[in-house]
């Protein structure tokens, strides 16, 4: 539980510094596009959603800046074989009675992308089917993925499909919440001007 705190705590300080230039943006965006009415829920969730990825992003591929807590492996730096995650974290838990590998690297990487499976088809009618914001998820893992392999972070196959699973699960907890909460759609989707 520390350590998910300490990168919560991490995450914080890039969050409130990307936030004026996200505002900026996002007023600038508007003004380009010539939005006359923009639905305020909907901007709340937009921002919201690039004050996420700006965290994913600090923890993922900014690691010149990185300082939270290291997991240290006994493998390289890049795992091409699919499923390795289940026999290293097996060692981890038996062996060394060790279990924040399981907790950081297996279910930190399924629920770091679950509010993309959730936020990506409540804020853009674009990604109302399931496939779509899979794979929007599969890209954005596959990105991060594809930056790790140059600097010292670990770039590894199973994040993907980890990363992947949680973009669906999100999407999951998107379709159960439309149901409770008829009126999600139609609060947070975009005007149409």
């Amino acid at each position: 539980m520390f350590a998910i705190l300490s990168y919560i705590r991490e995450m914080l300080p890039y969050m409130v510094a990307a936030l004026p230039f996200i505002l900026l943006a996002r007023f600038g965006y508007n003004r380009i596009r010539g939005v006359q009415k923009s639905n305020l829920f909907h901007e709340i969730g937009v921002i919201a959603f690039l004050l996420f990825m700006t965290a994913l992003f600090s923890q993922t591929i900014l690691t010149f800046l990185y300082t939270g807590p290291v997991v240290t492996r006994s493998f390289t730096n890049l795992n091409l074989v699919p499923f390795r995650v289940f026999v290293d974290n097996y060692y981890a838990i038996t062996e060394l009675r060790f279990w924040q590998p399981f907790i950081i690297n297996f279910l930190g990487n399924i629920f770091i992308f679950m509010p993309i499976g959730f936020l990506v088809p409540m804020l853009w009618r674009a990604f109302n089917r399931f496939w779509k914001t899979t794979l929007f998820g599969f890209c954005i893992s596959f990105f991060i993925e594809t930056m790790q392999l140059t600097q010292a972070r670990s770039s590894d196959i199973d994040d993907l499909w980890l990363n992947t699973t949680g973009t669906m699960l999100g999407y999951g907890v998107y379709i159960a919440a439309k149901k409770l909460i008829p009126y999600l759609d139609t609060t947070f989707k975009k005007v149409n001007s």
